[in-house]
């Protein structure tokens, strides 16, 4: 019997994890390396909800709990973050920006647009809204 014949360039799992590391090497020429995607992330998320648990954030950027605390770790290493256990519950801890996070995030705003239009290049705008459109139902974004 045959072996099935894989065509790589065609694998939708195979696309998505090229597409992640052109992802990744386009953040790298936009924004340099003072901060990686995932902490970009995790400083957003908690600029929209600050003082959030590192359990809500973790489910705010899709990360399990490990992953986004060893992240919280790093980000407040780098003076971007202050991690402070919860008044409510000591056991678990509450995310803020510091001001170095601030003027990250800050000085960082106007890269967002370049970013994705780097990342879309190859697209048109409406290609771009239904591949968005198409990987937010892909993962559970879309009712």
């Amino acid at each position: 019997m045959p072996e099935p014949r894989v065509r790589l360039l065609h694998n939708l799992p195979h696309l998505l994890r090229r597409a992640h590391f052109e992802c990744e090497a386009v953040f790298s020429e936009v924004y340099g390396d003072a901060v990686t995607p995932r902490q970009l992330a995790l400083l957003v998320a908690v600029q929209q909800r600050p003082g959030a648990s590192q359990r809500q954030i973790a489910e705010d950027i899709g990360l399990d709990l490990n992953t986004c605390s060893d992240l919280v770790v790093r980000t407040v290493g780098k003076g971007l973050l202050h991690r402070d256990r919860s008044p409510l519950d000591a056991r678990s801890f509450c995310l803020c920006l510091s001001d170095a996070g601030r003027r990250m995030l800050q000085e960082n705003a106007a890269k967002s647009a370049i970013y994705v239009d780097a990342v879309a290049a190859r697209l048109s705008e409406a290609e771009r809204e239904q591949l968005t459109g198409l990987l937010r139902k892909l993962l559970g974004f879309e009712a």
